[in-house]
């Protein structure tokens, strides 16, 4: 009797191992997304050619063959310091879209701030040009390409 408990336990223990959920894959607005790892997060950067008091993206490249892509998220001109953007996920659809999820943080209420014009900026570097990509928040709100420079 000890064997079949034994056995039923490792049976259902199993179960959870083989078919356990995928980690690599979430599923958004009905939309399934598998994680993309052919990127490199460069952190927190401050461009001097860019207008970083928008939010949005800008795409840059160095000019050289087989250069990799820089994707630099802004979060635009905040008043105090305390904000910073971070990235919880880059994933690839179905339809070969590239879809990056940042998290815009915030001070807290409470929070001890200095007083000073900041520009969070992230810089996402990505070994080839992403025909389509959306970058968006936590919330679901996309960061528009900005093309001025």
């Amino acid at each position: 009797m000890k064997r079949k408990y034994i056995l039923v336990l490792l049976l259902f223990l199993s179960l959870f191992v083989f078919v356990g959920c995928d980690k690599d894959e979430i599923e958004v607005d009905g939309t399934k997304l598998v994680e993309n790892k052919d990127y490199y997060v460069r952190g927190e950067h401050n461009v001097k050619y860019l207008d970083l008091t928008k939010r949005g993206y800008y795409i840059d490249s160095l000019n050289e063959p087989n250069a990799p892509y820089f994707y630099i998220i802004c979060m635009g001109e905040q008043n105090t310091d305390g904000y910073w953007l971070e990235v919880k996920g880059v994933y690839k659809t179905d339809d070969n879209e590239t879809v990056v999820i940042v998290k815009e943080n915030t001070p807290g209420e409470k929070d001890v701030v200095g007083q000073v014009i900041t520009y969070p900026t992230l810089m996402i570097e990505f070994p080839t040009y992403q025909e389509k990509i959306t970058i968006k928040n936590t919330k679901g709100i996309e960061f528009e390409q900005l093309k001025d420079y």
